[in-house]
């Protein structure tokens, strides 16, 4: 009876060694189901907006954000604040936010731009085109600190950088005014660096581009550029030639007295030779920069490649001769010209794609799509996509840009 019992007993035991097998899988499932959990709540939460009851800084950003920004021990949690600020500056509706706040806000951007990693740097930029955009018209109350925080970007190697700092300065001349904001750019072709002069330049070429000449004061700006078409980098010179050639074409033939005088003068007191040549050379071209879809300058004056023979297509002239030599002797040139080492740098010429340098590496985002505003989705890499243009008394074709850019905005 008891092998009877005991052998009754045997189909249960298994049968309840099976449920135990079977609790345990299905623990170890739920396990790891929670965790799977978890780990998408906690993405959830740090992409979804801080929680209601949280201290606000400048009015505009959660305490926690503005801390997470300011971590120095981790860059990627300045990284994913970055792309955090974007979301909540394109959501927030500014009429609501006191002047001070903005003020403080931008500010505050002024010293992220200081940041070391090239995407809180990049991303920053992004915001603060964003920030332009989302006051519209009202950028006119905050015009001048925003211009002082991006002119510290200047002379960044990177071609990404570069095209959000570029954008900035063309979304102000179209809602400021050009010559307002060039009154403030201009100063910077003072700075030591030749890469921030040489942008500087670009900006002012820009501008002339993509605004009617009765909004600038071109002879003024013709005094103020003219000494850098002596300047002992190249890039400066070329940058330079190629805004001269533009300001000539803005002026009607009996009124370029201006830009004659401002070569003369720096032919007179720069000790050099051969500009006033360059100037007409470069005029008997009837080529003038235009940009590029990227928003940079494209000049026209080509310049051959270091180190290979000059082809027929490049041709030859003294605005050339001008830009590889600067009007001086070869002794001259060792003495008073400062080495040009940019091709060690791999640095890309912000106006010319023709450059004779190789470019620097890339820094691209990791994954299609990631790392961009919600309307970049399907867009260049850089905000604005202007068109080649030329100089015109008509309508800009960056408001028209401008206009457009904004229509489609897609989930992240």
């Amino acid at each position: 009876m008891e092998a009877v019992a005991s052998f009754a007993i045997l189909p249960l035991l298994r049968d309840e060694t099976k449920a135990e097998t079977s609790t345990r899988k299905t623990k170890r499932q739920f396990l790891r189901i929670h965790a799977r959990t978890h780990t998408s709540l906690k993405v959830l939460r740090s992409l979804s907006p801080r929680s209601p009851g949280s201290i606000m800084i400048y009015g505009l950003i959660p305490q926690e954000l503005h801390d997470q920004l300011q971590d120095n021990q981790n860059y990627q949690n300045r990284t994913n604040g970055v792309e955090e600020l974007k979301s909540i500056i394109f959501d927030l509706d500014f009429k609501q936010i006191p002047s001070d706040s903005i003020s403080e806000f931008i500010n505050f951007l002024r010293r992220l731009l200081d940041d070391s990693n090239f995407k809180v740097l990049h991303g920053t930029l992004q915001v603060i085109n964003l920030l332009i955009h989302k006051l519209d018209y009202n950028v006119d109350k905050y015009y001048k600190p925003i211009v002082y925080t991006t002119l510290k970007t200047l002379g960044d190697a990177r071609v990404l950088t570069r095209c959000e700092y570029m954008n900035v300065f063309r979304q102000l001349t179209t809602m400021v005014g050009a010559q307002k904001v060039l009154d403030l750019v201009i100063g910077q072709l003072k700075h030591k660096n030749s890469r921030v002069r040489e942008d500087v330049i670009n900006i002012i070429t820009t501008a002339i581009l993509t605004h009617s000449r009765k909004d600038f004061n071109i002879p003024n700006l013709c005094l103020e550029v003219a000494p850098y078409l002596a300047d002992s980098k190249r890039k400066v010179r070329h940058a330079a030639l190629e805004l001269f050639a533009l300001m000539d074409s803005s002026l009607d033939s009996g009124k370029k007295h201006p830009l004659m005088k401002a070569i003369n003068k720096v032919e007179l007191t720069g000790d050099v030779d051969g500009l006033m040549a360059a100037i007409q050379a470069r005029r008997a071209r009837h080529k003038l920069p235009r940009l590029t879809a990227e928003g940079l300058v494209e000049y026209a004056l080509v310049i051959p490649k270091s180190g290979t023979r000059r082809s027929s297509q490049l041709g030859s002239g003294a605005d050339l001769e001008w830009v590889l030599n600067g009007g001086r002797s070869g002794s001259a040139q060792s003495q008073r010209t400062e080495p040009d080492r940019d091709h060690l740098y791999g640095y890309p010429s912000l106006g010319s794609l023709t450059d004779d340098l190789p470019l620097g590496k890339r820094i691209v985002s990791a994954g299609k799509g990631k790392n961009k505003l919600p309307w970049e989705r399907e867009c260049l890499p850089c905000t604005l996509n202007p068109q080649p243009s030329s100089p015109s008394d008509g309508k800009s074709t960056d408001q028209v840009g401008r206009a457009s850019m904004f229509l489609k905005i897609l989930s992240p």
